[in-house]
């Protein structure tokens, strides 16, 4: 646990700094550390993104009302499988902004309803539309690393090209759902939409 730890925090370290420049970088310093966990439940690239996610904690703001009282944690939920493995235990339990940090998976959407962020697992492609109509209108971010996530109506896509993480948002769904996003987070954007209409998505 304390090597996983120490991979988190250096990978927190590099992806706070290569937010600000614009991009998350695959380096080989963070291949390294990845690498040295040697557990089968975690791999490079959702190390990555659990730090992303706990950045994304940091850049937006929620409505008093998406919170129970002051000290209730700010959630972050995933849906369908899990590709994350125990690669969220680097940030469960980390602090926000005074609040706790709570990673779990859902089993349904209406479980959503309790969320602050959505990762919605590309498993879930099949029914993306469904689940963001659901979402619809709640405080809460929803993020997928699936194409035409953004399309759908979701907030946050990750995407990869040439080996870095890119953001594409609309910013028209966060509008919707009530959440804010911080400036500094939509100018690292390489799109950002002002949509608010959902259109279909194929099944996978």
């Amino acid at each position: 646990m304390r090597l996983v730890n120490a991979v988190a925090g250096s990978l927190r370290r590099v992806t706070f700094a290569a937010l600000f420049a614009g991009f998350i970088a695959l380096t080989p310093f963070v291949a390294a550390n990845a690498q040295s966990a040697e557990s089968p439940g975690i791999s490079r690239e959702y190390l990555i993104k659990a730090a992303i996610l706990f950045n994304f904690a940091k850049f937006a703001e929620w409505p008093a009302a998406a919170f129970a009282d002051d000290e209730a944690a700010v959630r972050i939920c995933v849906i369908g499988d899990n590709p994350f493995g125990s690669a969220l235990e680097s940030i469960n339990g980390k602090t926000v902004k005074d609040r706790t940090l709570l990673a779990t998976p859902i089993a349904t959407v209406e479980d959503a309803a309790a969320c602050h962020i959505l990762f919605v697992s590309a498993s879930e492609g099949y029914r993306l539309e469904a689940i963001l109509e659901t979402v619809s209108g709640w405080p809460v971010l929803t993020v997928a690393d699936m194409g035409e996530f953004t399309n759908a109506g979701g907030i946050v896509a990750l995407k990869q090209a040439d080996d870095r993480s890119r953001l594409e948002i609309n910013i028209g769904a966060a509008k919707k759902a009530g959440v804010k996003l911080s400036s500094k987070l939509l100018r690292l954007a390489d799109t950002v939409s002002t949509q608010t209409a959902q259109v279909p998505v194929a099944p996978k």
